[in-house]
């Protein structure tokens, strides 16, 4: 496993060449939804700056996600390195940590759910990959998958796990580059 890790580290670097300028700052809004686990839905405030070189950027966000029985409140960085495929359009890649809290609903649509559980506060480990997009104007736009690993261990009241530790969010974002 380290090896691989050490070759995927060899190859990022060694086309560190072919690598296209990124913009000095990014914000804007990223829209995803869970796949894998029990995120659900939701917006996230994202902004990005470019760190430690020209091809390399950190991205800082906060997020919101729901579905039926949680809400998911999270804020976190990743750290990319940035590559050019074509003209514009970039390829990413970039590990992250962060923290959240989860919320459990106490009713769902309009019944209520007998959930006398507590919210509880988690760090996470996570990846992000995807490609992006910048236009003559100040406009980016991505797509990206984030596999995420919680660290918590939430149990019901019958004292099983029924909150996913490992997921995975696909999401499409803009972003106004300045």
């Amino acid at each position: 496993m380290k090896k691989l890790f050490f070759v995927l580290f060899l190859i990022i670097t060694s086309i560190h060449s072919n690598a296209q300028d990124i913009p000095q700052n990014a914000i804007g809004i990223r829209l995803s939804e869970g796949v894998v686990g029990d995120e659900g839905f939701g917006p996230e405030i994202t902004y990005q700056r470019q760190l430690f070189g020209e091809h390399n950027r950190i991205d800082i966000n906060l997020s919101w996600r729901t579905n039926s029985f949680i809400n998911t409140y999270r804020g976190g960085g990743y750290f990319h390195w940035s590559y050019n495929i074509w003209d514009n359009l970039n390829w990413f890649a970039g590990p992250g940590v962060g923290a959240g809290y989860i919320d459990f609903k106490t009713n769902f649509f309009g019944i209520g759910i007998s959930s006398e559980r507590d919210g509880e506060f988690f760090p996470y480990v996570g990846a992000d990959f995807g490609v992006d997009y910048r236009f003559d104007f100040p406009l980016q736009v991505a797509f990206s998958i984030r596999p995420t690993y919680d660290i918590h261990n939430i149990e019901n009241a019958a004292g099983v796990n029924d909150v996913d530790n490992f997921g995975v969010n696909v999401g499409i974002a803009a972003r106004y580059t300045f």
